[in-house]
């Protein structure tokens, strides 16, 4: 009969009834940008040499455990949260959101990394029996626990005869990779998994008799059916048995992790002396003789796998001679369960269906189902084995040990899946991408980036704007105040016309949102004139340089006009001297009465520009009512103004109105964020034309540096990355959303700017993205491909932006 190995734990460490120890550590996930295979390669090496380093023990225990994503604790702590005004609409939301997610995500998992090493003993030396030779009790429990008759408390003294080979693992684990200590609660999860797979997941908590309670029942063959009061589940365990000679870039220990069921790895590694691998390679080229000799006999030809398998066999043999290379015994099983055995059936055989394609063979065993469910316990002995793999440190390293697919925040709202794996979609991906914008600039562990600015980037109709809304009505929740400005007078209309009479009554919260929501509209008209006038809003040498800047602008003036240049100059600091209430129209009369003509006649044009059509809004005589931002969300949007195409510089004087207008508009936003009493989101629409002008260009600088002290995320929605990728500009970005690169010559630039790995197939998948894809880079540095993915009709109708095209896209498509 087994005997369930463990006596007792303490710490991160279990200790048998043979009195032996394992401690256990989680790894810190590693993850690699899309595509990167430099950074593939670097945590292939960085496996490697730990193996190497792990050789100074006798025995390893790898685990990838996957941990089921529990949304309604998740949502609940981002409840937690919500401040303010709207914090009902956002609990509101959020219970929506759990109840779609429950059943669209019920087998979503996130995979963590373990690692158990099995500790040595310090021999008894004269200090430590010194040290305790007082403590008759702490010894005679000692003295018990060796004979086997120890109860679960753990004494000083046994502790201490591993303490120094705890300290060794530790190190040697995180200088590689990266580790914790796993916790006695970590611990108590890890065993309790064992006999709950497929079930309500433990909670950490519990003796060790409650932690082992189940019935385990092998009696259909290939299953271990798991009882317990009021579930039951089935596994299967699936051992290898087969590796090819080349585990290059077969990923074994991550390619799975896309698959819609949960997959376990087991993986205990067994290290011996330099004689007994000298041995094994001898006894290899014994086989290899013997082969030889039968193909002579033959009269047959070499077979070119054999004499590969010689070669390999070679160069093994002087590296365990002369450098001391460890041999890996290896017995790997990965684990599939589910609520029935039918299930379970559908999910061994896709899993070794796609490792035959990796020329790697599973299989499941009839008959030793238990002692595979025992083997696979913390701290267990190998009790099945038959299915001994040997590896070498470089093709344990090949299998991607610790690497995940994790993107975005643990704690934020649903943002969309992450589908960097060929052929995912937002239908099959199980991986979901949750995003926090109030996060980046606390400094957490880990992070790359601790600024909690955004830019979102790519062409028309890609959904940019669509993301950019799904942020801000989140965002909202949080309390934060919100000044958006809105180039392209869109928002307040679409939101308003996904206020149909249905949708009023079936999303009555959405209603009160969108309508309580603070829309400034600035229009040619009369009573809007003078609005943005720097000089009404700002003071001191910020609204002279405001003030220049947009006069010499619109005055076009070149570089040998310095007469004019100058004039400007004094006129702006006139007004602002001489005049209780300022405006840009008073500079502009005083540079019609000038001495010089050519001052007169830029005089002459600016009054023009400044007294018709939407430029009006520039310019005042003083007499201006402020625009209120009281309310909590403000959208500032301007009628009738014609924008650039995208990325190109202005080519008609009302495009050149309208990037004019960016300037105070610009800085309007920044006075809003320099209020540091609250979280705020400033939001830039088309902000590409900001950073055509020099103004423009300094103040994206200023709001990107300072904003973080001043509690202000800054999102740019911009065409192009081409403006912020400079390194004292995207340092200072926290999360970046790239869409669909038009061009090679584009997408080299976003690769530049995310970080990415140049090669051409991160260039040909930019080119490729459709509509709602994205590369994202998150606070944490870390690259995927994503598809966001709203869960409300009412905000998807929202967002929308494009136009009733009156069933044109249909009929199209009805003949596709």
């Amino acid at each position: 009969m087994i005997q369930f190995p463990i006596q007792s734990y303490k710490d991160n460490v279990i200790y048998t009834h043979e009195m032996e120890a394992w401690s256990y550590y989680r790894l810190h996930e590693n993850t690699v940008g899309v595509n990167d295979q430099e950074a593939e390669n670097n945590l292939a090496n960085s496996l490697q040499r730990l193996a190497w380093q792990l050789a100074a023990f006798e025995e390893i225990d790898y685990k990838i455990v996957p941990i089921p994503v529990d949304i309604d604790k998740r949502m609940d702590s981002l409840q937690g949260q919500y401040e303010g005004k709207y914090a009902e609409t956002g609990t509101y939301y959020a219970e929506r959101a759990k109840e779609i997610l429950r059943e669209e995500a019920k087998n979503i998992v996130e995979y963590k990394f373990f690692v158990g090493v099995k500790l040595k003993r310090r021999e008894f030396d004269e200090n430590i029996l010194h040290t305790f030779s007082s403590s008759f009790k702490s010894m005679n429990r000692y003295l018990q626990n060796l004979a086997g008759f120890g109860g679960q408390s753990i004494d000083e003294l046994t502790v201490r005869l591993f303490e120094e080979s705890e300290g060794d693992a530790y190190t040697s684990l995180n200088n590689y990779l990266g580790a914790y200590r796993v916790k006695e609660k970590e611990l108590r999860y890890l065993i309790r998994h064992q006999f709950v797979r497929g079930q309500i997941q433990p909670d950490g908590e519990g003796s060790i008799y409650h932690l082992t309670e189940g019935i385990l029942d092998p009696g259909k063959a290939g299953y271990v059916h798991i009882k317990q009061l009021e579930e039951e589940s089935w596994c299967a365990f699936l051992p290898v048995s087969e590796l090819p000679i080349d585990l290059s870039y077969k990923e074994w220990a991550y390619f799975f992790q896309s698959y819609h069921f949960p997959v376990e790895v087991n993986m205990r590694t067994i290290y011996k002396n330099k004689k007994d691998d000298e041995n094994y390679t001898n006894t290899i080229k014994k086989r290899f003789r013997d082969q030889d000799a039968q193909l002579i006999e033959a009269n047959e030809d070499d077979d070119s796998l054999i004499n590969t398998g010689r070669e390999l066999l070679h160069d093994l043999e002087n590296q365990i001679k002369n450098q001391g290379k460890p041999l890996l015994r290896t017995h790997i099983n990965f684990v599939v369960y589910g609520p029935t055995q039918e299930e379970v059936r559908k999910r061994a055989r896709r899993l070794k269906i796609d490792f035959k394609d990796q020329q790697i063979e599973l299989v499941q065993p009839l008959a030793d189902q238990l002692l595979l469910f025992h083997q696979s316990l913390p701290a267990a002995k190998i009790v099945a084995d038959d299915w001994e793999q040997i590896l070498t440190p470089e093709s344990f390293g090949e299998s991607l040990f610790s690497l995940t697919r994790k993107i975005g925040n643990t704690v934020g709202f649903y943002l969309g899946k992450n589908i960097s794996h060929a052929g995912e979609s937002v239908e099959s991906s199980q991986s979901l991408v949750f995003y926090h914008p109030f996060l980046a600039h606390l400094g957490l562990k880990g992070s790359k980036y601790s600024s909690p600015h955004v830019t979102i980037s790519g062409p028309t109709g890609m959904g940019k704007s669509y993301l950019l809304k799904d942020i801000l009505l989140n965002g909202v929740f949080f309390g934060a105040k919100v000044l958006m400005t809105d180039p392209k007078n869109e928002v307040e209309k679409k939101f308003k016309q996904a206020l149909t009479p249905e949708m009023e009554r079936t999303a009555p919260f959405f209603r009160d949102l969108i309508e309580d929501f603070n829309y400034i509209t600035l229009s040619s008209e009369k009573k809007d004139a003078g609005k943005l006038d720097p000089l009404t809003f700002l003071e001191g040498e910020e609204a002279q340089d405001a003030a220049v800047g947009v006069l010499e602008y619109l005055s076009e003036l070149q570089s040998n006009e310095r007469n004019v240049k100058t004039a400007i100059y004094k006129g702006v600091r006139h007004v602002l001297q001489q005049e209780k209430k300022p405006g840009l129209l008073k500079v502009v009369r005083y540079l019609q009465e000038f001495d010089d003509q050519d001052v007169r006649n830029v005089g002459d044009l600016l009054y023009e520009i400044g007294t018709n059509g939407v430029a009006k809004l520039m310019f005042s005589d003083g007499n201006v009512e402020g625009i209120s931002l009281h309310e909590q969300v403000n959208i500032l949007q301007i009628q009738n103004l014609n924008l650039p195409d995208e990325g190109e510089k202005a080519s008609t004087r009302d495009e050149h109105i309208a990037v004019a207008l960016m300037q105070p508009l610009a800085k309007f936003a920044t006075l809003f964020a320099r209020d540091d009493s609250v979280v705020k989101m400033t939001i830039f629409e088309e902000a590409w034309m900001l950073m055509n002008t020099g103004a423009g260009d300094r103040l994206i600088n200023e709001l990107l540096r300072t904003g973080r002290s001043l509690r202000s995320a800054v999102y740019i929605i911009t065409q192009s990355t081409y403006e912020y990728n400079k390194p004292q500009i995207k340092e200072n970005i926290g999360t970046k959303f790239a869409f669909k690169a038009k061009t090679t010559e584009e997408a080299a630039n976003i690769i530049e700017f995310l970080g990415m790995e140049d090669n051409k197939a991160n260039r040909d998948m930019l080119k490729n993205l459709t509509e709602g894809q994205c590369i994202v880079e998150d606070m944490y540095g870390r690259t995927a491909k994503i598809q966001t993915d709203v869960l409300f009709d009412e905000w998807i109708s929202a967002f929308n932006t494009k136009e009733n095209d009156r069933g044109r896209a249909e009929t199209e498509e009805a003949f596709i």
